[in-house]
């Protein structure tokens, strides 16, 4: 049964996809679960109209994730710490941290999206990838210094 999703399905597609599936599964999983409608006459009609409106904005939102991008990669951040002895720092700096100054300079980012394996422990000078749109990647660089 062909079927027209509502909603990301793990394992099976995101939404507004098309997908060829049991009809068991469509029947009686996903329709009463308002994860997908059937894939005929008006709904199949309209999916394949918003087909044109949905390339539209994926190709606004890559042309914003590349601003976003330049930005992201011109910017550096200069994070002032406490420091103890032998340049340990009280704390440390995540990717909470690196989110919220971003945010300050008008740059929202969801920390989430902050490839930072570990929190920055120690002063130096560090790049730190940031994901901004499917395949598309942009360093900020953060500058750990110490306070005062």
């Amino acid at each position: 049964m062909k079927v027209i999703l509502t909603k990301d399905v793990a394992k099976l597609g995101k939404s507004g996809e098309m997908r060829v599936v049991a009809d068991g599964y469509a029947t009686n999983f996903l329709i009463p679960n308002q994860l997908a409608v059937p894939a005929a006459g008006g709904a199949y009609r309209a999916w394949q109209h918003d087909i044109a409106s949905r390339e539209d904005k994926r190709v606004r939102e890559r042309a914003e994730a590349e601003i976003a991008a330049t930005r992201i990669a011109s910017t550096t951040l200069t994070m002032g710490v406490k420091v103890g002895e032998g340049g340990k720092l009280y704390g440390s700096i995540t990717s909470k941290d690196i989110a919220d100054a971003l945010g300050r300079r008008g740059i929202e980012v969801d920390r989430h999206k902050i490839d930072l394996e570990d929190p920055l422990k120690t002063l130096g000078t560090y790049k730190v990838a940031i994901k901004v749109f499917t395949g598309m990647t942009a360093e900020v660089t953060v500058v750990v210094e110490p306070k005062g």
